[in-house]
């Protein structure tokens, strides 16, 4: 058998055409030499000298190279054919996908872009310009670090976001109507494709730009605003100690006029105190009790006992008076030493 595949190697080697063609053909071949074989072995040949004498009568390689090339080299056009339109096929198929993928993943990009945008300019630019009109944000800080622009930025795109909302996005699908109608390139998919970039990439710098206007200005203007959240604690704190010194004062002459003065005075300033946002954080220190909660919580039972403290007052009734000033100075102790250690 070595012979004859030795044999077959020499006509099928130099036939041209697919892999599949030529195993097919060599497989054909081996078959009719077995054939040819087995008749001689029939005529009483032994296997070698059958097979030695089926190659003699098939003919040398070469004229039989000549011989299946003419029977079969039809075959290799329409196979050629078939395998690039396979390959066309596959590679417009992934062109497609690939080309599909990247249409739907800047659409994301550019949707998530439009909705941070416009999140910012409805929920946190009114509020960032409410902090720099109140005061909260320091805007000459802000200017002397040479950040001025953010906030103009600011102001801005939110002049423009809430004017102009529904223009730009006419424009936008004007835009792309006449794109789709006029243009008939036939790159197309790619202009459409550099388009949709360039837009994803200008709505990107517009979302680092608000991004980055909003922490940085807000970051520079905030240390002022604490300063004067403490000073606000503390001139409450001050009143509240004016205020309560002077219902004590009056506890043994019996003036409740004077007792109900001063507690409501103790009572609206510890209020305020509560309710001025930063004002009970500035009196806090960085990783040293008590904590921003447990203030918040002293400052609660503090104003409870100064409101039953209120009611005290109004029955008249000194011994329950005194029992509830003694609740409050323990509730109001850790108070002020909070805003003793915040005015070292």
């Amino acid at each position: 058998m070595d012979q004859l595949e030795h044999y077959l190697d020499q006509v099928c080697r130099s036939i041209g055409g697919p892999r599949s063609l030529r195993q097919h053909i060599r497989q054909e071949l081996r078959e009719h030499v077995r054939d040819a074989a087995a008749e001689h072995r029939s005529a009483g040949l032994s296997e070698e000298e059958a097979l030695t004498r089926a190659l003699e009568d098939f003919g040398g390689p070469e004229e039989v190279r000549s011989e299946l090339e003419a029977t079969h080299g039809h075959r290799l056009l329409p196979v050629v054919i078939d395998k690039a339109m396979h390959w066309k096929e596959m590679t417009m198929k992934a062109k497609w996908l690939w080309m599909s993928w990247a249409y739907l993943a800047l659409a994301g990009v550019i949707a998530l872009e439009v909705l941070w945008i416009a999140f910012a300019v409805i929920m946190l630019v009114p509020k960032f310009q409410r902090l720099m009109r109140d005061g909260l944000i320091d805007s000459a800080t802000v200017d002397q670090a040479g950040a001025s622009w953010m906030p103009a930025f600011l102001n801005g795109l939110s002049d423009l976001g809430g004017g102009y909302t529904t223009f730009l996005v006419l424009l936008a699908a004007v835009l792309c109507g006449l794109f789709e109608w006029r243009v008939r390139s036939e790159n197309k998919p790619l202009m459409r494709l550099s388009a949709l970039g360039t837009v994803a990439m200008g709505l990107m710098l517009v979302a680092v730009l608000t991004a980055g206007s909003l922490v940085i200005a807000f970051m520079l203007g905030v240390p002022p605003t604490g300063r004067l959240a403490r000073q606000f604690a503390l001139q409450q704190i001050a009143s509240i100690d004016t205020s309560v010194s002077a219902l004590e004062q009056a506890l043994p002459n019996k003036d409740w006029e004077a007792m109900q003065e001063g507690a409501e005075q103790a009572f609206d300033a510890i209020g305020d105190l509560a309710e001025g946002g930063p004002a009970i954080p500035a009196l806090t220190m960085w990783n040293e009790p008590p904590t921003v909660d447990e203030l918040r919580a002293q400052v609660k039972a503090a104003s409870e006992a100064l409101l039953e403290a209120q009611q005290a007052i109004r029955k008249r009734d000194a011994a329950e008076l005194d029992a509830v000033m003694k609740k409050f100075r323990q509730s109001y102790e850790p108070v002020q030493q909070a805003a003793r250690k915040a005015t070292r």
